[in-house]
């Protein structure tokens, strides 16, 4: 008999969705000084943070410079660069819908007379 695991299945625990419809999971990271940085902070970083130089100094200032090994900085840039990519692709698709509508109502007429009406 073959037992079959989904995704979810295969991620740890520890690790959170980074959000209700999001396909991103956030892992907890053990860095090599021995300090772990929770799912939970990571994605509260990337969530407050408007760049990715925010983000980095967020955890260089919290955890300091030296704290991080080759390659851990990347991993957190990941999941940054990975929910940011998923949000513009999410806006995206609602601009294009809203295109459509606004497109739709111009060709009604109603909606073009009212943008015409200015009152001075």
């Amino acid at each position: 008999m073959k037992i079959i695991k989904t995704f979810e299945e295969f991620v740890s625990e520890t690790a959170l969705k980074a959000g209700e419809d999001s396909k991103i999971y956030v892992e907890d990271l053990t860095l090599d000084s021995g300090d772990t940085i929770k799912s939970a902070e990571i994605l509260g970083a990337i969530t407050a943070s408007k760049t990715e130089n925010e983000f980095k100094d967020y955890f260089y200032s919290e955890y300091g410079n030296d704290a991080f090994a080759e390659g851990e900085m990347d991993i957190l840039m990941a999941y940054y660069l990975d929910k940011s990519a998923e949000e513009a692709e999410i806006e995206k698709e609602e601009g294009g819908e809203e295109g459509e509508e606004e497109s739709g109502e111009a060709e009604g007429g109603e909606a073009e007379e009212d943008d015409l009406d200015i009152d001075i």
